[in-house]
């Protein structure tokens, strides 16, 4: 049993580690997510999209 404490000493390290990068890693999508909110409430629709909604309503115009 002498080498069994290096094993559950390594063990219990790296679940530690992983608990902390969770729970960083969950603290920054929040915080990323909160500021992305808080900076845009309304994002306007992005310009190759307006122009293709552009480009069908000129073709559906023309049909007619």
């Amino acid at each position: 049993m002498e080498q069994g404490w290096v094993t559950v000493l390594l063990l219990a390290f790296g679940i530690a580690v992983a608990v902390v990068g969770v729970i960083a890693y969950l603290r920054m999508l929040r915080k990323d997510k909160s500021g992305y909110l808080s900076s845009n409430p309304v994002s306007p629709p992005d310009e190759a999209v307006a122009r293709t909604e552009e480009r069908d309503s000129d073709a559906s115009l023309r049909k007619d």
